[in-house]
């Protein structure tokens, strides 16, 4: 990296000079300046990376020059080195984004951190720019290919049950052993270098590292698609001629698991079906390696899992014994739920302990709690604001990346028990409609129907619809899709997410659907609200 020095005094400047560490913090003399006109024209010349430059210089201060030179080269840090230790020229050079201020004498270990700590700085800035760079191709090279015709096909033929070499690409045909495997993508976190609507992007990048990593290994006949159906899923149809060494293959996965976390900020999680020996049997893998997937659950996401089961499912001895249900139930009747959370959590953590822990033991183990905390809410007559985990335990756990989180829902779900408790009387009419409302506005893209209220309420679906109409105005499926509209338009306004996300996001999954009830609603297609908010 290049470094310019900005100072009137030669001998200054020399010292300046001396005192750095060039060999050690890889660093080069770019370019010398007695004062702010002389930098100019040098920064044009040498483009330095981290300039060092006095204030009071004749002709052009420093100020002036950092003032001038920042718009041109905005990248470069800028570091005040003066024997003033006045205020305004402090806060002036803070409005400039001038990333410190150094007195005179200088301190030669104060000197060396600083640029240690601005060598880093650059590093990490020109991987994220050239990181984005290659995003930015990746994007442009997606837009220019047209590989959705193979992807719907393979989506469609992994959903069959006959299977056939037909429906296989040819380079596939000529192998002897075959496995699938699964990668699941979460896109945000908090080092991703991807926005909300750029989901198709995220998963183009992963898919094109997969597809690297799989080419650099010998002896490895592959084809990598995007699932037709779930936008966070890529799918991997691989052959070999000998029986592979699996744990050799994860393992060259997992770097390329690490490296999409390290510079994509994506944590991307793959399931490898086990390997067959006949080729009708790649969907019978397909399946194993979205099984194996779901271990996740018990030991997170950002990693590789192997199918080592095969079609062995059966559970080894009742994950919650009658004594021990009998024991929880207690705990509930008497409510002791912190005990009971204890309790829980120490079985949650002994799966993940046990010699060969399975993600089936652990849903097992999740839904039978569930339903013991739904009956003995039902028992006690109580009415609960719903949750997804009550109501579809099966599918909250989708939406899950860690056993930890099945505690937290848990925990929520006693908070809202006890509270009703304390209140000592069930809800009314009036309450329920209100309860549902709130619940609607959070949570409007679930699918929310009249059975969804009866399950969550314990209230007949007549009676609350008719109830509902008197107390809001309209029916509840009116408002569920009042709700749903007004979502959207803020949206559409406030975004420039496509529709088919937008449609996605609160609720409808045909794109189709969601127009006409749109243009139902509002008088105007999607796109022409859009517009018409952009005027």
């Amino acid at each position: 990296m290049k470094v310019m020095i900005v100072e009137d005094e030669p001998l200054l400047r020399e010292g300046l000079i001396r005192k750095i560490d060039w060999l050690s913090l890889n660093l080069q003399l770019a370019g010398e300046a007695s004062n702010g006109l002389e930098a100019m024209d040098q920064i044009t010349r040498c483009h330095p990376d981290i300039v060092l430059t006095d204030v009071r210089m004749p002709g052009m201060d420093g100020l002036q020059f950092i003032s001038r030179a920042r718009s041109q080269f905005p990248h470069t840090k800028f570091v005040i080195i003066s024997g003033f230790n006045e205020f305004e020229y402090v806060r002036e050079a803070m409005q400039y984004n001038v990333k410190d201020y150094l007195l005179k004498p200088i301190d030669r270990d104060k000197l060396h951190a600083l640029l240690l700590g601005l060598c880093q700085e650059l590093r990490t800035e020109k991987q994220e720019a050239a990181d984005r760079s290659k995003l930015n191709q990746l994007n442009l090279f997606m837009l220019q290919s047209d590989l959705e015709a193979i992807d719907f096909h393979l989506t469609h033929l992994l959903s069959e049950q006959e299977s056939s070499k037909c429906w296989v690409p040819p380079s596939l045909e000529s192998s002897t052993y075959w496995a699938a495997a699964s990668v699941k993508i979460i896109p945000r976190t908090e080092n991703a270098r991807f926005k909300e609507n750029d989901q198709a992007l995220a998963r183009f990048a992963v898919q094109n590292l997969i597809q690297n990593a799989l080419l650099a290994l010998k002896n490895l006949q592959s084809v990598v698609f995007k699932h037709a159906y779930h936008p966070e899923e890529i799918i991997l149809f691989l052959g070999w001629e000998a029986m592979p060494d699996i744990h050799s293959f994860a393992g060259s996965l997992s770097k390329a698991v690490d490296w999409a976390a390290d510079h994509l900020g994506l944590r991307v999680s793959i399931g490898i079906g086990t390997v067959k020996h006949t080729l009708p049997q790649l969907r019978i893998s397909f399946l194993e390696s979205r099984k194996s997937l779901k271990n996740r659950l018990l030991f997170g996401d950002g990693r590789v899992y192997i199918d080592e089961t095969g079609d062995h499912t059966d559970l080894a001895h009742p994950l919650l014994t009658e004594h021990a249900q009998r024991g929880l139930i207690g705990m509930l009747e008497e409510g002791n739920h912190k005990e009971f959370l204890q309790y829980t959590g120490k079985l949650f953590e002994e799966l993940t302990e046990a010699p060969v822990p399975r993600y089936e033991h652990l849903e097992y183990l999740y839904t039978e709690v569930i339903h013991l905390l739904r009956r003995h809410i039902a028992k006690a007559g109580l009415y609960i604001p719903p949750l997804l985990e009550v109501t579809k335990p099966l599918g909250s756990l989708e939406e899950m990346s860690s056993w930890t989180d099945m505690m937290s829902s848990m925990e929520q779900l006693l908070l809202r028990v006890s509270r009703t408790t304390e209140r000592g009387s069930e809800l009314t009419g009036e309450e329920i409609i209100e309860s549902v409302k709130q619940y609607v506005e959070q949570h409007y893209a679930e699918n929310l129907s009249l059975q969804w209220v009866t399950d969550c309420y314990y209230i007949h679906p007549n009676y609350f619809s008719k109830r509902f109409k008197q107390v809001v105005g309209i029916s509840f499926n009116d408002y569920v899709t009042r709700i749903r509209i007004n979502r959207s338009k803020e949206l559409l306004k406030t975004t420039s997410m496509r529709i088919a996300r937008i449609s996605q996001l609160v609720g409808y999954d045909d794109q189709n659907y969601f127009c006409n009830v749109f243009k139902k609603v509002a008088g105007l297609s999607p796109t022409a609200y859009r517009s018409e908010c952009q005027e």
